[in-house]
């Protein structure tokens, strides 16, 4: 159930991110989600932030079902899943809702890439 519990938070968070691209698409009920509208940019970031979460994040998700399943300790999904629901949150902010913020870019990607290698290479010590 820890799967299930990041991958609800994600969910929420995506939904956020979607709402936003909506928003500064034009659609009128979603107006009030487009606020520090930058034009144009704002919503190629936003879109660059909402695909860049679905590169990620199903495939970590993946692998954290799968070493769930094989009884991976509670302590490393827990480090999986919260590096990379923050790692997801600070980069969606920094692309879907900020002009530019190289910290938040910087360490979002840093959290997301260090839950895909730690799950990976816990996968593999559990497959092996």
């Amino acid at each position: 159930m820890i799967t299930a519990f990041y991958a609800s938070l994600l969910g929420l968070f995506f939904t956020i991110l979607t709402f936003r691209v909506l928003a500064l698409r034009g659609v009128t009920l979603l107006k009030w989600l487009a606020f520090n509208n930058f034009g144009a940019q704002a919503l190629e970031r936003s879109v660059r932030a909402h695909g860049n979460f679905i590169e990620y994040v199903p495939m970590v998700l993946l692998m954290m079902y799968l070493a769930e399943a094989a009884d991976l300790s509670s302590l490393r999904l827990h480090i999986t899943g919260a590096s990379l629901l923050l790692g997801r949150v600070m980069h969606g902010v920094c692309f879907g809702f900020m002009e530019f913020n190289m910290p938040l870019r910087f360490g979002g990607m840093v959290l997301t890439l260090l839950a895909l290698i730690n799950i990976s290479v816990s996968l593999l010590i559990v497959a092996l």
